[in-house]
This record gives C-alpha cells, sequence and structure tokens, in this order.
C-alpha cells in the first residue's frame, strides 16, 4: 500500500518517528555522561523543531491536487447516437413482397454503431447504412431533400417524354399496320376488279359476235332460195359496243392502280 501513496505523505509519516527516537537516545546519553544545565533546552529545542517539520510536511500531503475527472469516450459515442439523424441518399430497403425506398432527407435514428456502418431505425423498418450517408445537419438533409427532388422531377419529365414517344411509335406503327392490311385488301380488291372486268369485256365481245351473225333462211315458196336473216341481238349491237368501251376503259384503269400497288409493295 505505501508504494500507491504519495511521496509527501510516506516523508510526513516515518520522519517525526525517527526525530523523537534521536532526541530520546541523544537524551540518555547526555544523562550518563554528564550534567550540566543545557541538556533540557537542547531536549525541547529538537522537540519543536520535530514538531514543525512534521506539520509542515503534513500540509504538503494534504494539499497534493488530485487530477480531474474526464469524460467517458463511450458516453461520448452514445450521447452522439442518439442524435436525430437524416439520411443523405436514396435508400432502398427490402421487405416482405417488394422493396420500400427512403429519400433523402428521411428522419432517421441510430441504434448501433458497426465501424464503417451504422445500423439505423426510421418508422417501422431497421437496416444498415453507411456513415458517409447520413448527417445530423437538418440543414444538409434538406438540400440533400431538395436535390433528390428536382432530380426525381426531372426523371418524371424524362419518363413522360419517353413514354410519350413509346406512344406515338406504337400508334404510327398501328397505322402503318392499318396501312398495310388496307394496301393489301385493297390489291386484292383491284385484282378481283380487274378480273371480273375481264370477264364482262369478254362476255360483252361474245354478245356482240353472236349480234352480228346473220342466219341462213331458205325460201318456202317455189324457187327455194336461201335468205340471210340478222340475229336477234342484232338490234343491240350499238348498246353492246358502247357497254364494251366503257368496260374496256374501266379494265385500264383498274390494270394501272393494280400495277401500282404492286410496286408499293
Amino acid at each position: 500500500m505505501e508504494k500507491n501513496l504519495p511521496r509527501g505523505f510516506f516523508f510526513s509519516k516515518k520522519l517525526p518517528f525517527l526525530l523523537i527516537g534521536g532526541v530520546f537516545a541523544y537524551t540518555s546519553v547526555q544523562k550518563n555522561a554528564m550534567s550540566f544545565p543545557f541538556t533540557r533546552v537542547k531536549t525541547r529545542i529538537l522537540v519543536v523543531a520535530s514538531v514543525t517539520i512534521f506539520c509542515h510536511a503534513s500540509i504538503n500531503a494534504t494539499d497534493t491536487p488530485t487530477p480531474a475527472a474526464t469524460a467517458s469516450p463511450a458516453a461520448s459515442a452514445s450521447l452522439a447516437g442518439s442524435e436525430c439523424s437524416f439520411l443523405l441518399r436514396y435508400v432502398s430497403v427490402q421487405i416482405p413482397g417488394g422493396i420500400r425506398g427512403l429519400a433523402p432527407g428521411t428522419r432517421i435514428t441510430i441504434t448501433s454503431d458497426l465501424g464503417d456502418r451504422v445500423r439505423v431505425k426510421a418508422d417501422d423498418l431497421e437496416f444498415e447504412v453507411k456513415k458517409d450517408h447520413i448527417t445530423h445537419d437538418p440543414q444538409m438533409a434538406m438540400r440533400a431533400s431538395q436535390v433528390d427532388t428536382r432530380i426525381q422531377q426531372k426523371l418524371a419529365e424524362s419518363m413522360a417524354v419517353q413514354q410519350q414517344w413509346i406512344v406515338e411509335a406504337q400508334r404510327n406503327q398501328i397505322a402503318q399496320q392499318e396501312q398495310t392490311r388496307n394496301e393489301r385488301n385493297n390489291l386484292k380488291e383491284l385484282e378481283e376488279r380487274y378480273r371480273s372486268l375481264q370477264q364482262q369485256e369478254g362476255e360483252i365481245l361474245r354478245q356482240i359476235g353472236q349480234a352480228q351473225q346473220r342466219h341462213p333462211i331458205r325460201d318456202s315458196y317455189g324457187s327455194h332460195a336461201i335468205h340471210y336473216q340478222p340475229d336477234q341481238l342484232a338490234p343491240q349491237l350499238p348498246l353492246f359496243k358502247s357497254r364494251l368501251k366503257d368496260v374496256q376503259h374501266e379494265k385500264e384503269e383498274a390494270r394501272r392502280r393494280l400495277e401500282a400497288a404492286q410496286r408499293q409493295r
């Protein structure tokens, strides 16, 4: 125990006993050797000096200052951890059935320190995040939230433009498919129309040929001469020819349209 005590205290504890013992030894020697009036005076002087040194040493030992207590680093860290913090970056947290996103500026509470990361809590979510992704400064958190809001607005505008482009592309594709389908149907109709006009032309030509025929008739009287009688369609021959001219004109027009449609495929 004496090794841990101050040096001044050790000196004040031992020195008086040594001095008092020395005084008694000196007094005994003087009594045995010789006796004269000054012996008691010397003894009293030595006793007074010993008491004075003892008091001075005790005062020095009592006045020794004690080192001031310092705050525990762990306590400081715990206090810092209890401060309200905010996210500086967007964080995605896995939850049952999907993912939940937390925007910059979200208020969080630090629950434990994991070195370069911390475990935090936001509402009913607990997750880990890097220390440089959080802050205790509300102003910095507000700026991060404002920056994120502007970024989200730009992303929304960009997505709206892209969505409009997609809608326009789909609309153009549908229009192109409709046009292709119409052209295919139109080509089919033109082919059918051209074949129909060919058939009508052939029928009119046959009727014209029949109307132009003359049928022989033998005279029933004595000479039995042969006469040629026009066909019963002969009166309609001008109509057939006019009809033929119209059909041939329509047929020519249908042929040009059919060739144009075939070139566009």
